[in-house]
């Protein structure tokens, strides 16, 4: 059974948190404005503008029902992992070399540069949490009990969904087993640049449809079915070196645990659960390097990460992608332009874009860089500051209204669980991860809503509107 979080009812919580984002809201808009107008804050201003930004943020988040393990604090935990580190090292100890990246060509930002890149950090964050946080309000599950129809529909598609991702998983397993044994941490890590054809990738879209389903349906053997497939999928993972996966399902179980299942996490276990994974993940970096950072691990790894800080500032640099690349990076159509011969794979999106263009023989070669969702949203408002600052401020509200409606209706629900893996790691990759998710497991899921009127068809001894999804009792979630 699905169960709701509690919910802190306060008149001062949910003043404090709606005045959290109304200051932030403002410095998004202030920061843009005086970047556009010329006269953007200087570095240390905008190093110490951007602690401000996410302090006012935590303090928010601890005002929120869940914490840091809520839907936007496990968002807020990808900021400060991808784009806080860097500025705040600099700010603490004044070394300005954090704010270099070597990738083909350098991006070494200093002065009005550095101004720039902080500003468009400033304002994109400031304006998103701003955004959510502006017309904030308690979120009360309120799901309305399943159909008959709706129940049997969900069951039979988890049923379908999980015997493809049954058949799938050991060939995937195969594959990733025979490129180790030919090129060991090295060839897994090129392979995830390939851009070939493949059915595999299904799995990606597939698993997190499991786990909706699971959520939805609230019965133990489905639950019990999708944890044994998303541990085959993480473990396929982990076993030859791709973090990644092990990382995702981490933060939607905390999700699970705090928004589904209505429990609390303590915030000491999670920030030494943190510490230990951070810590694992590095070790699985220098097993994939063969680099002996055994003594500086944490270290590195905030490091690390934090290069997504810089990846707008290479971006600075090139020259403007085409439309179709901009457009790419809004909704994944790689396939669809190599079919009608639109640009090239190095142009398929921003993404791949500021690899290819700042170093195209590493690209040819299977190497790149990460990027960030705030950078798609940047170029899309023409790369003009107070527009992306506004549109940041949208896309935190629509956030805010997306998890509102998944806590009334199971169809914003369904959604919302099978973005959630993505969703989580936009800042450090692009948008089309989530808004692909979206508009193909919908389309996926249409196919499989006429596969389950076919078969109603079939039986004979159900009533027309059983066989048409019409009606029926109530079955409890």
């Amino acid at each position: 059974m699905i169960h709701g979080t509690s919910i802190a009812s306060g008149a001062g919580c949910l003043s404090a948190q709606r005045a959290a984002g109304l200051f932030l809201v403002l410095i998004a808009l202030a920061v843009s404005i005086a970047d556009a107008a010329g006269q953007p804050f200087g570095p240390a201003c905008s190093e110490i503008l951007l602690l401000v930004v996410l302090v006012t943020i935590a303090l928010a988040i601890s005002k929120t029902a869940g914490g840091i393990s809520s839907l936007i604090g496990l968002f807020f935990i990808g900021t400060t992992l991808w784009v806080a580190p860097r500025p705040l090292i600099a700010l603490f100890t004044g070394d300005q070399e954090v704010f270099t990246l070597l990738f083909g060509q350098m991006a070494a930002p200093r002065g009005a540069e550095l101004s720039h890149l902080l500003a468009f950090w400033d304002a994109g964050v400031a304006g998103l949490f701003g955004g959510y946080f502006l017309f904030f309000r308690p979120i009360r599950p309120n799901w309305r009990p399943l159909s008959n129809a709706a129940g049997l529909f969900l069951r039979r598609s988890f049923i379908w969904v999980w015997v493809i991702v049954a058949v799938l998983l050991p060939i995937l397993a195969h594959k990733r087993a025979a490129q180790f044994a030919e090129g060991g941490y090295l060839a897994l890590y090129l392979n995830q640049a390939d851009s070939s054809f493949s059915i595999l990738p299904i799995l990606g879209y597939l698993i997190p449809a499991l786990y909706a389903f699971a959520v939805i349906i609230g019965d133990k053997k489905y639950s019990r079915a999708m944890i044994a497939a998303v541990l085959g999928y993480v473990l396929c993972g982990i076993f030859f070196g791709r973090r990644m996966e092990l990382g995702t399902w981490i933060l939607v179980a905390l999700w699970h645990a705090t928004t589904i299942k209505g429990k609390t996490i303590r915030a000491g276990r999670l920030i030494a659960g943190f510490a230990l994974t951070a810590y694992g993940f590095q070790w699985v970096e220098t097993l994939r390097s063969q680099s002996d950072l055994a003594n500086q691990m944490l270290l590195f790894f905030f490091s690390s990460q934090g290069v997504i800080f810089m990846i707008p500032a290479l971006s600075f640099e090139l020259p403007s992608p085409p439309l179709h690349t901009v457009l790419g990076s809004l909704l994944s159509m790689r396939h669809f332009y190599r079919l009608l011969g639109i640009g090239s794979v190095g142009t398929a999106n921003l993404l791949d874009y500021i690899s290819s263009q700042s170093a195209p023989d590493l690209f040819a070669g299977g190497n790149g860089l990460s990027s960030t969702g705030y950078l798609d949203v940047f170029y899309l408002c023409g790369r003009f500051m107070i527009p992306y600052a506004v549109v940041c401020v949208f896309i935190g509200f629509l956030l805010h209204r997306w998890e509102s409606a998944a806590m009334r209706n199971r169809i914003a629900l369904f959604f919302l669980c099978v973005s959630l893996p993505l969703l989580f790691f936009v800042q450090r990759s692009s948008i089309f991860t989530v808004t692909s998710q979206v508009v193909y497991l919908a389309v996926f899921m249409a196919g499989l809503w006429v596969l389950n009127l076919l078969v109603n068809l079939f039986k004979f001894t159900q009533t027309p509107n059983e066989v048409f999804g019409l009606g029926g009792a109530s079955l409890s979630a």
